[in-house]
């Protein structure tokens, strides 16, 4: 069977220009089931449209060639993906579409009645594909571990949902697929330059900060990867071509001694590779660590820090401290590493003083990039759920953000979009900042340093 599976952009992006986005890591979820399908027998190809626009000819060749398509659905795609699948229908009415990802793990039944597609997949996509070529072809689709297929004009749930409780168990992800779109870039500028792609080497999240939603999907049970199993991805990357991986893991430094395994076979193994390091909390920040981080090739880590104020990081339930904080982003430094760090503003009970403590905060640290964010009550997080049973949210609203016309703070949010582009002109705008990153950027050959200034000036609402 001829599987295509699409990566849906955000729906912030419109499908209808040719105007690519610059995506920081490939859609890890699909190379995965890519390698289940193919060891199936199955040939698979996989379109991320976030870099790779489709004109209908070039998706009506697509779709004429496949048998099936998979789409992974994130709910901020949810209109996007609409979009696709009516696309897909206009071109071919009877082909067997099914989708996956975290919105239709919340809300499967909905996700079929809205988006007119035939099934859908709950949790993770690896176990289910190992058998859907099968009964898509025998019709026998209820037989599909964690699928809810619609027949007639009813819709059932198949057999129960399974997955691997050993990762070292599924195939590595099929990298060879995305290898003609380019990742690695944070806020359209790429700081390493390089052929990129991305791992994950364990699964879920044992803590439960209130604004994540993530969990839902993945889970807070915590799964990891042993170090060898790790390294020999890498090593197959690697011959692939790939000198830079960016590490997605919710807390790849959860287990220090594994992470210090895996650092010491890259070294042991003579790997040359750029890495980055996406999930990382400021508590397992350790010298020994990062040292060794250091010399295997990581180069850019990247921390959720969120706010200035401790209040407000034990309402979102971090479990860090301002003082952790400090010493985390210092000694990234100190090691030599990008420093790349996420701000939230609007807590329900913030005032404007929280805010200049925030502000304030990422101003003193020595931090290289950093996003400022609104506060967003997301479906299947904590704040959302909580919200919803109070009565302040619909369960039809997926994203509300944190403002006083949704009843959830003190601002509104004409208000908050002035409090976050103040932050980000006191925090780039800043003639020591601008002189240290120029020199950094140089000092490892990037010459497109100049480029980088473009996303901070439409961050401060410039015009260049």
């Amino acid at each position: 069977m001829k599987f295509l599976f699409i990566y849906p952009p955000g729906d912030e992006d419109s499908l209808e220009t040719d105007k690519t986005s610059s995506p920081f890591a490939p859609p890890l979820g699909l190379m995965y089931v890519s390698s289940i399908a193919r060891e199936q027998g199955d040939y698979t190809e996989i379109l991320d449209i976030r870099a790779d626009r489709i004109f209908q000819k070039d998706l009506k060749r697509m779709i004429k060639s496949s048998d099936a398509v998979g789409i992974s659905i994130p709910t901020f795609s949810l209109k996007n993906s609409k979009i696709i699948v009516d696309s897909i229908r206009e071109i071919d009415k009877d082909i067997f579409i099914f989708a996956g990802g975290p919105h239709c793990t919340l809300f499967p039944k909905d996700s079929i009645r809205m988006l007119g597609i035939n099934a859908a997949i709950e949790g993770e996509g690896e176990y289910p594909m190992m058998s859907l070529s099968k009964h898509i072809c025998d019709g026998k689709i209820e037989k599909v571990p964690g699928v809810y297929y619609k027949e007639g004009d009813r819709i059932k749930k198949g057999e129960p949902l399974k997955s691997f409780e050993n990762l070292d168990m599924i195939p590595f992800p099929s990298h060879d697929l995305i290898k003609r779109y380019d990742y690695g870039y944070i806020s359209d500028f790429k700081p390493f330059k390089g052929k990129f792609t991305a791992m994950i080497s364990s699964r879920g999240c044992p803590y439960r900060c209130k604004f994540c939603s993530r969990d839902i999907f993945i889970g807070r049970r915590y799964r990891q990867r042993s170090p060898e199993n790790v390294l020999d991805e890498i090593e197959e990357v690697v011959k692939q071509g790939y000198n830079g991986i960016i590490f997605v893991d919710d807390n790849f430094l959860l287990n220090k001694k594994r992470t210090m395994d895996i650092m010491d076979g890259i070294v042991e193994r003579g790997f040359d590779i750029t890495i980055i390091v996406e999930g990382a909390r400021v508590d397992a920040a350790d010298s020994e660590l990062y040292k060794k981080m250091w010399n295997a090739g990581v180069r850019l880590i990247s921390y959720g820090i969120e706010s200035g104020n401790q209040d407000v990081l034990d309402f979102y339930n971090k479990r860090i401290t301002i003082n952790q904080i400090k010493k985390a982003v210092k000694l990234s430094n100190v090691t030599g590493f990008f420093t790349v760090a996420s701000f939230i503003l609007g807590a329900p009970f913030e005032t404007e003083e929280h805010f200049k403590n925030t502000i304030d905060l990422a101003r003193s640290l020595p931090l290289d990039f950093v996003e400022f964010y609104i506060l967003e009550y997301r479906v299947g997080s904590q704040l959302w759920s909580d919200a919803v049973r109070d009565g302040i949210i619909k369960k039809n609203n997926y994203f509300v953000k944190s403002c006083k016309e949704n009843n959830l703070g003190n601002f509104s949010l004409s208000e908050l979009e002035e409090w976050r582009k103040k932050a980000y002109t006191k925090f780039y705008m800043r003639p020591s900042y601008l002189l240290r990153e120029s020199f950094r950027l140089l000092k490892i050959g990037n010459l497109d340093f100049i480029k980088s200034a473009i996303p901070i000036f439409t961050k401060i609402g410039l015009k260049i």
